[in-house]
């Protein structure tokens, strides 16, 4: 207790962090050291660029979330040690939603999952992994405990429950997605940048080789996996694109979804989602922070779709699939047949019945409305029009652009 309360006043690097998830467990194994790069590369930013502006609470959250991935990660080799099964698991031919954040790819994950062939990670499991679902169901208890640890990163940001609704309806059992829920155990995430991170790490996220952090990827769902039914796995992290190379090449048969929205909308929710995440240094948001991130969300962007880019053209367009937010909207069952078909997968009657009956009690504006505007952040069509000249050709979206329907 002595060693948090000291850390909350004094940016912790990761030795101190790492003995912190040792007192806890008595577990004193992390894995592959090499995954944790990430963590380095964010203490060295929270240090230098955000720490000294943190209040005394923001501190302990922050704290409270590094020590607890690294309790998990404690808790992960320790199983993997103990049933060697888990490392035989196959995860095989997966669909993964690559597209940009609020791009609709939380709803496409959602109609997807709907199939009772496949499977998707849930946010409770994400935090509680440990033992095994093999060994048995989770105990109440644990979901409680899952809630709680979840719930408690949105103490000083409630705002952002009305931008991510079926957290509010779902709680710990709501869909978790690669970056914000799996490779944030590895310190590999775009969430971390938004809440708390600076240049330091941002440029680690755009520059770094990811591939220890996919490895990690892939055990967590060969441990979460073992024991289930052989299932397809359904995946999506609007921050892969920052590292679609080492995702594609540790997934090779992987069906990668790339979801693209008009830019005006796409950049507009972004920005207000980011704005919002900098409440989590403890202090109300000014209107001028608010206009800074949302230039700085356009630059990042800019910066992860130009990689992704460039990585698909090395991947090969034959393992990409387009989709467009406007589609999945105006007729959600025939893109999720779309997408199946040139999956070389064939879509049940179930799974669209499943899917007109989730939509018909969800809403879109059920737990309230997500407001924002491009001009709440300065945001000009025609200079991101410019800038993102080489994805508006590419795939026709831009500000105020979208490509006309299919068929």
């Amino acid at each position: 207790m002595a060693q948090a309360q000291e850390a909350a006043w004094t940016c912790p690097n990761p030795d101190a962090l790492m003995e912190m998830a040792w007192e806890q467990t008595g577990l004193k194994d992390f894995g592959d050291r090499a995954s944790y790069a990430g963590l380095e590369a964010f203490l060295s930013s929270l240090k230098t660029e955000t720490w000294p502006s943190m209040t005394t609470r923001a501190r302990e959250i922050v704290v409270d979330y590094l020590v607890h991935h690294l309790t998990t990660r404690l808790f992960l080799a320790d199983d993997r040690k103990k049933y060697p099964e888990i490392a035989a698991q196959k995860v095989e031919r997966p669909l993964i939603i690559v597209g940009p954040p609020r791009s609709g790819s939380t709803l496409l994950h959602t109609l997807l999952s709907l199939d009772p062939d496949n499977m998707a990670p849930e946010h409770w499991i994400c935090r509680e992994p440990s033992p095994p679902l093999a060994m048995g169901a989770p105990s109440q208890e644990r979901l409680d405990r899952a809630e709680r640890q979840m719930m408690r990163l949105f103490e000083l940001i409630p705002d952002v429950l009305l931008t991510h609704p079926y957290i509010i309806e779902e709680g710990a059992g709501a869909l978790a997605e690669c970056g914000s829920d799996i490779l944030n155990m590895a310190s590999t995430s775009q969430e971390m940048w938004c809440c708390w991170g600076g240049e330091i790490y941002r440029r680690y996220l755009l520059e770094a080789d990811h591939g220890a952090a996919l490895r990690f990827h892939h055990e967590f769902l060969q441990h979460v996996q073992w024991g289930n039914p052989n299932k397809r796995w359904v995946l999506k992290g609007s921050d892969h694109g920052l590292w679609l190379s080492e995702l594609a090449a540790q997934y090779p048969d992987a069906r990668l979804i790339w979801t693209h929205r008009d830019l005006a909308q796409q950049l507009g929710s972004l920005a207000s989602v980011q704005a919002i995440l900098l409440g989590l240094n403890g202090h109300p948001v000014t209107s001028e922070a608010r206009r800074a991130q949302g230039r700085l969300a356009i630059e990042h962007q800019l910066a992860t779709l130009r990689k992704a880019m460039a990585s698909r053209d090395a991947i090969g367009e034959d393992r990409f699939i387009d989709v467009s937010y406007h589609d999945v909207m105006a007729d959600p069952v025939r893109a999720v047949a779309r997408i199946y078909e040139l999956s070389g997968l064939a879509m049940s009657e179930d799974h669209a019945e499943a899917i007109r009956d989730w939509l018909a009690s969800n809403p879109p504006t059920k737990h309230g409305q997500h407001k924002h505007s491009p001009d709440q952040f300065d945001m000009d069509g025609d200079t991101i029009n410019r800038d993102f000249a080489g994805y508006t050709a590419r795939f026709g979206f831009g500000f105020g652009m979208r490509p006309e329907p299919e068929g």
